[in-house]
């Protein structure tokens, strides 16, 4: 009798934990903007850095984002990095830090000045951090993936983070339609025609 009392203790004690603190598995998620695109040789890929689930979850903790640093691996041989834009979601704030650390790993980092209150006003479960600019350098395919990610909430408190992947394709820039060359071609046989007819 004693051992089914204490088994029901011991799961109403794990009920209640998992009820209480519902949130504290849940963790903020970066995520690519598209998640995959396709641009020319030479062509120019425009890819939102997002983060969701900031809301107010685990107890003691106000929910949003007050910080962030996390790198961004792409390939080196496929993409170029251009520039990053800050997407404001911090507001006032020591600006974006945009830092090549080695070809193909970039380092993002920003930290809010506002008021804890103020920010959590400004800021939605799901938000815009930033707009990264590549140019397309080489053909294939290079994965982003984010790294050594670190978030804290609008207090400063670090923050479980988890992350989803994207990428971006670099084709050979498409061959112009057979009608556009015809056409093309006919212009220019009606100029050549021309001069030599003056001559």
């Amino acid at each position: 009798m004693r051992i089914i009392q204490r088994a029901r203790a011991i799961l109403a004690c794990v009920l209640a934990v998992l009820l209480v603190v519902p949130g504290a598995a849940a963790a903020y998620t970066l995520s690519f903007e598209p998640a995959a695109q396709v641009v020319g040789l030479g062509g120019r890929a425009s890819v939102g850095v997002r983060i969701s689930g900031v809301t107010p979850q685990p107890p003691g903790s106000p929910g949003g984002l007050g910080d962030y640093d996390f790198e961004v691996l792409f390939d080196p041989a496929v993409i170029a990095f251009d520039t990053a834009t800050d997407g404001g979601a911090l507001g006032l704030a020591v600006g974006l830090g945009a830092n090549l650390l080695a070809p193909g790993r970039l380092k993002l980092s920003a930290f809010s000045l506002e008021d804890p209150a103020d920010l959590l006003a400004l800021q939605s479960d799901s938000m815009l951090l930033l707009t990264l600019a590549f140019t397309g350098s080489g053909l294939g395919t290079s994965p982003l993936d984010f790294d050594n990610i670190t978030v804290g909430d609008v207090l400063g408190t670090p923050r479980a983070a988890t992350a989803t992947g994207g990428s971006i394709t670099v084709g050979a820039p498409p061959l112009p339609e057979p009608g556009t060359l015809a056409l093309l071609a006919g212009a220019g046989l009606i100029v050549f025609g021309r001069r030599c007819c003056r001559k």
